[in-house]
């Protein structure tokens, strides 16, 4: 039996880490990726939204970029089948809605996403609305426009003005 240098030995540790690397890579590009909603479901997506955190002096959540915040977490961070169940609760919420969704504002919504919240429309449907309710509200608090001018974030806090005279 031939005893294998240390050189040897590193040579194919690498290798076996670099296939297996190319490997997990080539797999991931494989698997879909995207979260593409249909235009209505678009629309049905910003109107729920809107409806959670509503225009008023202050932007609202549409206005802030919220829905983008929420498809990229539901993209990135749940899990296809919590992905697929969302869509199918999302594509319902017409269904839903006594008159037309489209025109949907005020008290009636109001009204509407509370039924949503305590499980009159199913428990799927409650669900779906703890998901983006939540989405929602960490994507607005976390939006910049909320966290410099009603939070008083500051990016590096600690301010340096070199022009203060030094005292003896």
């Amino acid at each position: 039996m031939k005893m294998s240098s240390r050189r040897d030995w590193i040579k194919g540790m690498t290798l076996a880490a670099l296939g297996t690397v190319a490997f997990y890579d080539l797999s991931a590009k494989s698997k879909p990726a995207s979260f593409a909603l249909s235009i209505a479901e678009e629309d049905v997506l910003n109107r729920w939204i809107g409806g959670i955190i509503p225009e008023s002096s202050i932007p609202g959540a549409v206005s802030l970029g919220v829905p983008t915040f929420v498809k990229t977490m539901l993209k990135d961070c749940y899990e296809p089948k919590a992905q697929e169940s969302f869509r199918a609760v999302l594509g319902q919420i017409p269904s839903y809605f006594k008159g037309d969704f489209n025109q949907a504002n005020g008290p009636s919504l109001e009204a509407f996403l509370f039924e949503l919240e305590h499980g009159k429309h199913g428990s799927e449907a409650q669900k779906a609305m703890a998901t983006l309710k939540g989405l929602t509200i960490q994507g607005y608090v976390t939006s910049e426009y909320v966290m410099v001018n009603h939070l008083n974030y500051q990016m590096a806090p600690g301010f340096w003005n070199p022009c203060v005279p030094v005292k003896k």
